[in-house]
């Protein structure tokens, strides 16, 4: 069965979602198999629900025909906003506040930001939704620095959505592509909510990196755990570990683990969800991951990296060889870089065992993976012949 999307062609955000989901996931499989040729890869893991997925969603400001205020995403490759209120694959929660939002805005006589004349209030929607505790942080960017009426507009928009648990205004005039600017005033709650994974409790902020697809997510990084078969006695090492998520997973096995992350924001809010999951084995350092590499001279049994969709430098990968961890987990939410630096750590010593793909975006284009990759042991006497 598949469901109708009247905008699907124009948005281009999810280009498959008239076609059934298991044609989906088979052209996924399809393009796995030709972008990991040669190596051992395994069955695409699919949703058994692949609709309304997306717990992490943007949406800009507009006014439409009506002169009323409304929301969406911009047309594929253009600058033209689509409403996106009734997407088939943002959280249905979310999808109602966006309505409840737009039409407080309207009643409240609040322009949407105009970029180019640098006049009005409204210019992004930001809603992160816990999967576990159905709660909702609430990001509001403005192009002003002043929210005219906030406290009639939070306490209309608290009556309506009350699963809502914080409000944040954050300020962006830049013309920029970034949703978010730097400047975060918190207007309502803590300023955070939290969502489960593995039995462990993510504090998730703002400028939180945190996965939109927490079904999936815990399907991804257990496989990821599972995989890297840890014990009681070894040490591993997070890089890019964003909040923590997969060092906190990890250290319930784990003698000790090292995160190592280069957001600010991120790294408190590793320490805090350690902190209060009463996780004592981790540890978290505000760090370029390629840096620490470098100077890093503790072992470690297992190495877990995620890196954004550019992958790794080939300098990076050197330096991981050089610490010659057992095991290398490696996250990946782009097929394409993921094959080229398994092809490098190849040729430096390492045996990639599995490919596991995870439809972490379904409709889309896109999925993750995670490889499986284990040093080969040199033969005795190759060190000694090697530095000749």
């Amino acid at each position: 069965m598949s469901l109708h999307c009247p905008v699907h062609a124009a948005c281009g955000g999810c280009r498959y979602i008239e076609q059934p989901y298991a044609a989906t996931l088979q052209k996924k499989q399809e393009e796995a198999a030709r972008i990991y040729a040669g190596l051992p890869l395994e069955p695409i893991l699919g949703m058994a629900d692949p609709y309304h997925y997306r717990h992490k969603v943007y949406a800009s400001f507009y006014l439409d025909k009506a002169h009323h205020v409304a929301a969406g995403l911009y047309e594929e490759e253009t600058h033209q906003p689509i409403r996106s209120e009734d997407c088939l694959i943002q959280e249905a929660s979310a999808n109602r506040i966006l309505k409840s939002v737009c039409a407080i805005a309207t009643r409240m006589h609040l322009a949407p930001y105009d970029e180019d004349r640098r006049q009005g209030v409204l210019r992004h929607l930001y809603l992160r939704v816990s999967h576990s505790e159905k709660t909702v942080l609430m990001v509001l960017v403005t192009g002003a620095r002043v929210l005219p009426g906030s406290r009639e507009f939070v306490h209309s928009v608290l009556k309506e959505n009350p699963q809502i648990k914080s409000i944040v205004l954050n300020f962006n005039d830049r013309r920029t592509s970034m949703v978010l600017g730097d400047a975060d005033k918190v207007l309502y709650g803590p300023g955070c909510i939290y969502d489960s994974i593995g039995g462990i409790r993510f504090r998730i902020s703002a400028h939180s990196f945190y996965q939109v697809n927490p079904v999936m997510t815990e399907t991804l990084y257990q496989t990821a755990i599972t995989l890297a078969g840890l014990t009681p006695e070894q040490s591993v090492l997070d890089l890019c570990c964003g909040i923590g998520t997969i060092s906190l997973l990890a250290a319930k096995q784990a003698k000790t683990v090292t995160g190592v992350e280069i957001v600010r924001q991120a790294v408190s809010d590793a320490r805090a969800n350690a902190q209060d999951n009463h996780i004592r084995n981790a540890r978290f350092l505000c760090q370029d991951a390629e840096k620490f590499l470098e100077q890093c001279t503790q072992p470690a049994d297992a190495v877990f990296l995620d890196p954004p969709r550019s992958g790794f430098t080939e300098s990076f990968l050197r330096s991981l060889s050089r610490l010659a961890p057992a095991r290398i987990l490696y996250i990946s939410c782009n097929p394409e870089t993921h094959a080229r630096d398994l092809a490098v750590l190849q040729k430096k010593g390492y045996a990639v065992r599995t490919v596991q793909p995870v439809d972490q975006f379904p409709f889309t284009a896109h999925m993750e993976a995670v490889s499986l990759l284990e040093r080969i042991p040199r033969p005795q006497g190759s060190a000694g012949k090697n530095k000749q």
